[in-house]
């Protein structure tokens, strides 16, 4: 089994599968690889394709596209953080007088 970083995903799809590819293709020619989450977790391609209703992936794109839309929350890093500084998403400015544009 291949565990890689959730960054590496896109160049295995390009690597290791020949396009157009059906579900059960991919399954078995890439369904074993672990992704990391950034917490440390993991989870194979085939567990998230699983809910995928797709029976084909006509490109590459189409297929990352496909695996990266069904990760779930513990890969985007912290919720709602916003490096940028100002307030979280979701909330409101006590002060509109620091907002910068």
């Amino acid at each position: 089994m291949i565990d890689m970083e959730y960054s590496d995903t896109e160049q295995i799809v390009i690597d290791r599968i020949e396009f157009p590819a059906t579900h059960a293709t991919v399954i078995e020619q890439i369904g074993t690889i672990e992704i990391t989450a950034p917490s440390g977790g993991s989870v194979t391609i085939q567990e998230i394709l699983d809910p995928v209703e797709d029976e084909n992936f006509p490109t590459a794109d189409a297929l990352y596209t496909a695996i990266v839309g069904n990760l779930d929350d513990t890969f985007i890093g912290r919720k709602y953080y916003d490096d940028r500084g100002g307030t979280a998403f979701g909330t409101e400015a006590e002060d509109e007088s620091t907002v910068s544009f």
